[in-house]
């Protein structure tokens, strides 16, 4: 290093730069990473592991580098991999072999930003302004491979160094990660070396050593890797050839309207804010795919521009749809310029105790099960001024939380249900407990609504009839026995844990497997983009071998499956997913063509939401109808009343003959 930078007397522009920054005593995004981004000539950062989706939303971090010519950044980062990626490069000994395998994972990280460019989203303006710094040498990134170990984990360094035009640098290293919430949203903290300042030139120069000791290959026990020309080539044809200036929202929510449609078609949500507004409690009720979230969030708006709430608590079930509403929420604040924080406490973020220190101007988002943990720890004298939201209200009646959350709601400000249908079936006792704590039903907007305002699409509805085998019947004698044993016993079987098991009987029929097989051999044209409801795993795994003779485009979707396999669904790279409840719940596949119901429950509110994943209105298809394969058993003379699946079959017909335009309905 030059003399200069062991001078004391830096820049005006430096001298904001502390030795330390945390986060609640300082900002890290406004005091700390934009001074410096708005000053420096290069960026050098090792920054832990991108997933794809948050390596090109970290550009939004960056917008001097999209509109300066005197400044470049280097990057060294860790993609997040999948279990059998790992699973490969852990048996992988040969260097040359590992080397080609990573060079397969760097292909794949392109695949998915070539995909993200493509699509109508935020996401595509980010990923093309990635693109195109990346194809105009603004920017070099390179993946780092940790093989330090036998069974290595991921590249988890974290440093950073600035360098100014006047010859001085600033290194810092700390928990931070280089995405929206590492600079600002999540708690944080960063240590600071200055070169102007006496005895942390030395530590400056390390911290340079390390990284370019990585960026060059150099680095004991890592492997760093360079985009091939193949794949900056690929970056280059989607990048634009000027760089957008700014970044615009164009996040599609469940219900984004097209800006050049009748708002009138929307007009539903607007009256269920002004409905809840004039209660300030109670319940939503709006078909899956017809807003609940958007409406949600615009009643956020409305309270916290005009000063009636400073804080809110968002709680449901699923890490898929409470990371969903993280998301929203984080692109609410951005669109809004709010300065509200959003904290998440689900799955594995832990940030519970960042709210409860101060809660004022900032939003939870947590799981149902972990609510009571917030609320007390909660100041009481908060509440009045908080909005809590429970999505997919009808969770809150659960047995569990009537008896943690009893009597908890009442001194919210304001108390929002949402839900297709919020009603819990069979169990009075828990519709009563969400109708105390969160109030009654204010809006109400079905199905049949939603189709003939055109905010959903119609649908052909096919039911196949099944019957049931002699080894079924025997589970269902089986399942008398059992409540028969334990009628005197201090145990006895309740009504629904008697419902429960005569459902899963039903709903795991052994003849349901070879009806589908026959359906196919007519008509294969349902398998594209379409998902199929099981009851259980084991279940779904006699379909594969049926699937396999018609499509090799199919993954399955549980409880421990990876996310990429939904990823890959979302974006047309499989055609067919196999799955239990995940994604039941609020996740937005707007080209899914069909739902297939091997497995559905006599309440209303599951079907709502399983055939509302493939109703929704898809803009790339303006034409689209939507078909809803269902299974129903026949009725016997011995059946005193219609079964569960002939009421289903009924009542879905008659939805099925909804037609957009209906004045009855709309």
């Amino acid at each position: 290093m030059s003399r200069d930078l062991n001078s004391n007397d830096p820049p005006i522009s430096l001298r904001f730069a502390r030795p330390h920054y945390r986060s609640g005593k300082a900002s890290l995004a406004t005091e700390f990473f934009a001074p410096c981004l708005q000053n420096c000539s290069l960026y050098r950062r090792a920054a832990g592991y991108f997933s794809s989706s948050a390596l090109i939303t970290w550009v939004a971090a960056l917008p001097r580098l999209a509109q300066s010519n005197d400044v470049s950044i280097k990057v060294i980062a860790s993609h997040k991999l999948s279990r059998e990626d790992i699973e490969v490069l852990s048996q992988i000994a040969d260097p040359d072999q590992r080397r080609g395998h990573e060079q397969v994972i760097l292909e794949k990280i392109i695949d998915e930003i070539v995909h993200f460019a493509e699509e109508p989203s935020d996401l595509a303006t980010r990923a093309k302004i990635f693109a195109w710094l990346l194809a105009n040498k603004k920017m070099e990134i390179r993946f780092a491979f940790a093989n330090h170990v036998e069974d290595a984990g991921i590249f988890h360094e974290k440093i950073g160094i600035f360098n100014f035009p006047s010859g001085h640098a600033l290194a810092f290293t700390g928990s931070a990660n280089e995405t929206i919430s590492g600079h600002e949203r999540n708690y944080e903290s960063v240590d600071v070396y200055r070169t102007w300042m006496p005895g942390e030139l030395e530590r400056v120069e390390i911290k340079i050593e390390q990284f370019d000791e990585a960026w060059n290959n150099e680095a004991k026990g890592l492997s760093v890797r360079r985009l091939t020309s193949k794949s900056v080539e690929r970056l280059e044809a989607i990048a634009p050839d000027v760089c957008p200036s700014t970044i615009h929202s164009k996040l599609e929510f469940e219900d984004e309207p097209d800006q050049n449609e009748d708002p009138a078609r929307w007009r539903h949500q607007d009256e269920a804010v002004s409905k809840f507004l004039e209660a300030r409690a109670g319940i939503l009720e709006m078909a899956t795919g017809t807003g609940k979230t958007r409406t949600a969030l615009k009643i956020l708006s409305h309270l916290s521009e005009a000063g009636d709430i400073d804080s809110a608590i968002v709680a449901t079930d699923g890490t898929d749809l409470l990371s969903q509403w993280g998301l929203e929420l984080d692109e609410w604040v951005r669109k809004s310029r709010s300065d509200f924080i959003v904290y998440k406490h689900f799955g594995t973020f832990h940030e519970l105790g960042n709210y409860v220190l101060d809660p004022k101007r900032a939003i939870l988002v947590i799981s149902r099960q972990q609510l009571d943990k917030a609320l007390e720890r909660l100041d009481p004298t908060r509440r009045a001024s908080t909005i809590i939201i429970h999505d997919e209200v009808h969770g809150l009646g659960v047995p569990s939380l009537i008896q943690s959350l009893a009597g908890q709601h009442q001194s919210f400000g304001y108390r929002l249900g949402l839900s297709a249908t919020p009603e819990r079936a069979y169990d009075a006792e828990g519709n009563k407990f969400i109708e105390n704590e969160i109030g009654k039903t204010l809006f109400d907007f079905p199905l049949e609504k939603a189709i003939a305002r055109g905010v959903l699409c119609e649908f052909d509805y096919t039911p196949l009839d099944y019957d049931l085998t002699e080894d079924d019947r025997l589970r269902l004698r089986q399942v008398y026995s059992r409540q028969a044993a334990r009628a005197n016993s201090s145990n006895p079987m309740s009504n629904e844990e008697l419902w429960t098991e005569l459902s899963k009987v039903y709903k795991t029929a052994e003849m349901k497997p070879l009806v589908f097989a026959r359906f196919l051999q007519s008509d294969q044209s349902i398998l594209d983009s379409c998902v199929i409801f099981v009851e259980t795993r084991e279940y779904g795994a006699r379909l594969l071998e049926i699937l396999h003779r018609y499509t090799h485009l199919y993954r399955t979707y549980y409880a421990d499956d990876e996310q990429e396999h939904l990823l890959e669904f979302a974006r047309g790279q499989i055609s067919c997913l196999i799955t239990c409840h995940r994604i039941s719940q609020g996740i937005d596949i707007r080209a899914l063509k069909s739902v297939i119901l091997l497995s559905s429950a006599r309440s209303k509110l599951e079907t709502i939401q399983r055939i509302g994943r493939c109703l929704r209105v898809d803009p790339h298809n303006p034409g689209k109808r939507a078909r809803v394969l269902d299974f129903v058993r026949p009725d016997k003379e011995e059946d005193l009343f219609p079964n569960a699946d002939q009421e289903r079959a009924e009542w879905l017909g008659k939805i099925s003959k909804s037609r957009r335009g209906d004045h009855n309905a709309a």
